[in-house]
């Protein structure tokens, strides 16, 4: 018995090493040239290639990081009052006054609260002064040679390198976050092509170091998935005793006055026409939340981090 026990345990370990080799059949090497013969077919320049490329290895730290990233049970005000703290908030104020003629005009042109554009920039990046040292293009070429998500990231690849051709950044600024996120805007390169704007008309769409660039392509990633001008974001609200938790879900939709109908209880008037759902993030409070709130989902798909947003907002718009 312990001979086929042994036995199994082994074959079992055999096509486990199998499986492994056959996912990396191909060396980075000859992962890397494929690479560079798919570019050249996409009109990427042969020498930009050879110098992007030359001497790169794999980093074994973007895939410790991709394969274990930490997970803590925060409760939503404690993770809110860490991330958007009175220190970050009074940046923003200060950061707001020092860009208003700038932010306003593209608030205006857009239909976006500048506030909220002045507090995603201050929760992607620390107002620029945290943008990541990880090269782009390293970053995504390790997590597309990696098995686990490679189509994703080797698209995220060939765009990045589509932006260098371009001229929109040179290589040795060509930095962000471990995953691949670059610029004060923190974008991938697919939100960059997607959302990037080129506010000064400079032949360049500059998110790591021209405002109105970076402020327009915030703007218009809200603006483009959905934003709505003057309408509300989210609202604290009471709920009845045995309130049905089949309904606090984000798919679940109604109106306003529907709502209080039910026994929902806004903190604050509100139009009873106006569409929403109601929350109850861990720790509270339940709230009751709209279009806009949704829009922020977009960018980031964590109520915690939405809520934050709109907190930031708030707190930076007043004095």
């Amino acid at each position: 018995m312990k001979r086929i026990i042994f036995g199994l345990l082994i074959g079992c370990l055999c096509l486990t090493q199998f499986s492994f080799a056959a996912q990396r059949r191909q060396s980075w090497h000859s992962w890397i040239q494929d690479v560079k013969r798919e570019a050249i077919a996409q009109g990427i320049n042969t020498a930009l290639l050879n110098r992007v490329f030359d001497g790169m290895t794999p980093s074994q730290k973007h895939l410790r990081l991709d394969k274990n990233q930490p997970e803590k049970r925060l409760t939503y005000l404690k993770y809110r009052n860490t991330r958007g703290g009175a220190y970050r908030i009074k940046l923003g104020k200060r950061e707001y006054r020092k860009h208003k003629p700038l932010i306003d005009a593209i608030g205006h042109t857009f239909g976006v609260s500048p506030y909220f554009i002045v507090s995603i920039w201050g929760l992607e990046t620390s107002y620029g002064r945290v943008r990541g040292r990880h090269p782009v293009i390293r970053s995504l070429a390790t997590l597309a040679y990696d098995t686990r998500r490679s189509a994703f990231f080797r698209k995220e690849l060939f765009l990045a390198l589509h932006i260098l051709n371009e001229g929109h950044i040179e290589l040795h600024n060509f930095k962000g976050e471990w995953a691949g996120a670059t610029g004060q805007t923190q974008f991938l390169p697919s939100s960059w092509f997607n959302y990037a704007v080129d506010y000064n008309k400079d032949g360049q769409k500059d998110i790591w170091e021209t405002y109105g660039d970076i402020f327009a392509s915030i703007a218009n990633y809200l603006v483009q998935n959905g934003w709505q001008k003057g309408q509300p974001c989210s609202i604290v609200v009471s709920l009845p005793q045995r309130f049905s938790k089949s309904l606090v879900s984000l798919k679940v939709t109604k109106t306003v006055g529907e709502w209080q109908q039910l026994g929902v209880k806004p903190h604050v008037a509100i139009n009873p026409n106006v569409k929403a759902s109601i929350i109850s993030p861990y720790g509270g409070p339940d709230m009751m939340v709209f279009n806009n709130f949704k829009v922020l989902l977009k960018w980031n798909y964590s109520i915690y981090y939405a809520g934050t947003v709109e907190y930031m907002a708030r707190k930076i718009s007043q004095g």
